[in-house]
């Protein structure tokens, strides 16, 4: 039973664009470093046990160029329980930088990212 992202997304512009993080063998560049950004946090996720298998948790994360992680915060939808929330964002700060070389075309300073776990 894995937790995982789903459904990443930046905020370009004004505007809210959807990339799926494996999509294609030569993905997108902004598809490319939503899934880079994706792989750092997971690598750094800490499963608390139990996990709910309904959870469904909003995350916006803000970064300095370079991708040091400056603030995570949780949407008002978010059904992690304290512990998970906790764990959570202990995982995004420690995958902080987050990916940056190599995106700086792409990169974006505020990233909205979504986990979900269904017991899977």
């Amino acid at each position: 039973m894995t937790a995982r992202f789903v459904g990443a997304s930046v905020l370009a512009g004004g505007m809210l664009m959807a990339a799926a993080a494996a999509r294609a063998e030569s993905p997108a560049p902004i598809e490319a470093y939503i899934a880079a950004v994706h792989a750092a946090i997971q690598r750094a996720w800490a499963q608390p046990e139990p996990t709910r298998t309904d959870l469904h948790c909003p995350v916006d994360i803000e970064q300095r160029d370079g991708g040091e992680v400056v603030q995570a915060s949780f949407g008002n939808d978010c059904n992690a329980d304290a512990a998970t929330r906790a764990a959570l964002e202990q995982a995004v700060r420690k995958a902080s930088p987050l990916p940056y070389a190599g995106f700086e075309t792409v990169f974006q300073r505020r990233i909205h990212l979504v986990f979900k776990h269904s017991g899977h």
